[in-house]
């Protein structure tokens, strides 16, 4: 039996009588009196119960068996109580060198999951159930099976549906729109461009960010050190930049205001992520060689380019004819009617450009995938783009209208707090405020890991609910969040897609000013710009996508990384072993 102190309630299975040893856990943050929490001993993991009185981080102190014999367990790298000379001790000693750093998934309990520590028993115990499933499926379905099944087909139909009905609206009110341009044109003393001089003007500024997004793409494969810097102050530099020339203007006030606001994140990147960027520029070189290998990625890029602005063009020639000829109808319907047509509006233009983004991401990963696991290399892309397009391709779409749903739900929060903002309703406001910060952090977080969980849809096959088990599974027991914490791989694909966008926006309107005079120049611009961004985004996700595919895969098996490129898996070790010891 265990002596208590301070209340401390202490529930362990029998076991053969052992010296007692003094242990002190801190209270978790949540936890109630009453409730009870699982804390490390050397004999084993024990539930406490918080005592009456007892807050978040107060320390309890309780006695429990000393440990008979064998190491002492691991708890976040720190060993936890030892025996010294029959002396009780405590404190922490560090991450010891050569214990395993990850944990075999088949097998994984709460007292080796350094991420479970800490958390009430029962949720923990439902994470390593979870960590079981997604073990057990793997085992199931191996990586690059002969033969794949059709996952999630039931979202097909209705995304095939949806992108007929577009087209279909875009073809039918493309004419009455270019009729009633033409006509307000007659009418107003401003001279308008007409549809097909913006269509120009805009297709000149889409070729060009095409052009653009390439480069970048084929830059980061020749210079990664370069792209990976200048990813990460361009932004500061740009801000800085625009301040100075705004005192220059005699807008003193709002020059430095942004003159400050670049300078506080130019600060972050040399006093807190310094120590990341050479992690990064490994992750982008090993990325990159692989694209030299598969030169003909680009060609995915260019698809995935021209699908995302054929649906924006389709979408907006749909909406904007809707809008002309159900205008008055839209204008008498009422507020909870308006909201729902704006939510399927935005859910119609999220999904697809969801789908087309993601029909790219699931390539580059099965090419990546192939490439990590050397299963047909020869024929990489042929395959992994059969497999985004047919037996994945249902995945790709509940996904996507995943994502979707959440974002047009911010969309149309937003619009509404746009709205109560311009009423004077500031308690409304506010509650409208914090909805939308709470459904903008959820679509962040679905979107971010959606992408990992693609990754097991490329390489096995796996429904997207099964990949995303699969994925949580692999990444926890592997102890990856330390990894992904020093990745800055997103400030480079930012980068590219803000690069696109601005060759694009200025093709288009230095294309639109030529064709038609200053009339057409914004319209180009914003045409331009918008499709720079659309392929900025497809082409250089490649960089994101291949580096999600070799840390997934990693994860779960970490030899083949360590065949191919040897200094990589270990500055892999390194890193999760160095948080450990911390």
């Amino acid at each position: 039996r265990l002596k208590l102190a301070r209340g401390a309630l202490p529930v362990v299975p029998r076991r053969r009588p052992a010296p007692a040893m003094q242990f002190e856990a801190e209270v978790p943050r949540g936890m109630q009196p009453g409730q009870t929490f699982a804390a490390q001993t050397a004999s084993g993991l024990v539930t406490l119960q918080v005592p009456p009185g007892h807050v978040p981080g107060q320390k309890l102190r309780f006695f429990a068996p000393a440990n008979s014999g064998g190491a002492p367990p691991v708890l976040l790298g720190s060993v936890v109580g030892t025996v010294t000379e029959g002396v009780p001790y405590g404190g922490p000693q560090g991450y010891r060198p050569g214990r395993p750093y990850r944990t075999d998934p088949k097998t994984a309990s709460v007292d080796g999951m350094p991420l479970l520590q800490g958390l009430p028993v029962a949720r923990a115990e439902r994470k390593v159930e979870e960590i079981h499933k997604g073990a057990a499926l793997a085992e199931q379905w191996p990586a690059f099976p002969a033969a794949r099944r059709c996952r999630d087909v039931f979202w097909i139909l209705p995304f095939v549906v949806v992108c007929v009905a577009v087209v279909g609206a875009a073809v039918h009110f493309a004419p009455s729109i270019g009729s009633q341009v033409a006509k307000e044109t007659r009418a107003s003393d401003v001279k308008l461009p007409d549809v097909w001089t913006i269509i120009g003007a805009g297709g000149a500024g889409a070729g060009a960010s095409l052009i653009a997004s390439l480069c970048f793409a084929a830059l980061a494969q020749r210079a990664p050190c370069c792209v990976v810097w200048t990813s990460l102050l361009f932004g500061p530099f740009m801000m800085m930049a625009c301040g100075v020339a705004l005192i220059a203007f005699g807008i003193v006030f709002l020059g430095l205001i942004c003159i400050i606001v670049g300078a506080l994140p130019l600060a972050c990147v040399f006093c807190c992520f310094r120590q990341f960027i050479p992690f990064t520029i490994m992750i982008v070189e090993m990325v990159a060689s692989v694209m030299k290998e598969n030169p003909m990625m680009v060609c995915v890029s260019l698809l995935g380019s021209i699908m995302g602005i054929a649906w924006s063009f389709a979408c907006g020639l749909a909406f904007a004819g809707a809008h002309q000829k159900y205008g008055r109808s839209f204008a008498e319907s009422s507020r909870a009617e308006w909201y729902g047509i704006l939510f399927a509006a935005a859910l119609i233009f999220i999904w697809g450009a969801q789908v087309a983004y993601n029909v790219c991401h699931v390539t580059y990963c099965g090419v990546f995938g192939r490439w990590y696991h050397q299963s047909d290399v020869t024929v990489a892309l042929r395959k992994s783009l059969y497999v985004a397009l047919t037996s994945s391709f249902g995945s790709i779409c509940f996904g996507s209208f995943l994502v979707a749903a959440v974002r047009a739900l911010e969309f149309v929060i937003r619009q509404a707090r746009v709205e109560a903002q311009q009423d004077g309703n500031a308690v409304c406001c506010v509650i409208l405020l914090l909805l939308e910060c709470v459904v903008s952090c959820l679509g962040d977080m679905l979107e971010y890991f959606s992408e990992w969980a693609y990754v097991q849809c490329a390489v096995r096959g796996v429904s997207f609910i099964e990949a995303a088990r699969i994925t949580y599974s692999m990444m926890t027991c592997a102890n990856m969040q330390y990894v992904i914490s020093d990745l800055l791989i997103n400030s480079v694909v930012n980068l590219g897609a803000i690069f696109s966008g601005a060759v694009g926006g200025g093709v288009g309107a230095a294309a639109g000013w030529a064709i038609a005079g200053e009339s057409a120049a914004l319209s180009g611009a914003v045409i331009g710009g918008w499709s720079g961004l659309v392929a900025g985004s497809a082409a250089v996700g490649v960089l994101s996508s291949g580096a999600k595919t070799m840390l997934a895969l990693w994860a779960e098996d970490p030899e083949p990384l360590r065949r191919l490129r040897p200094e990589m898996h270990e500055e892999l070790e390194r890193r999760i072993t160095s948080k450990l010891e911390d």
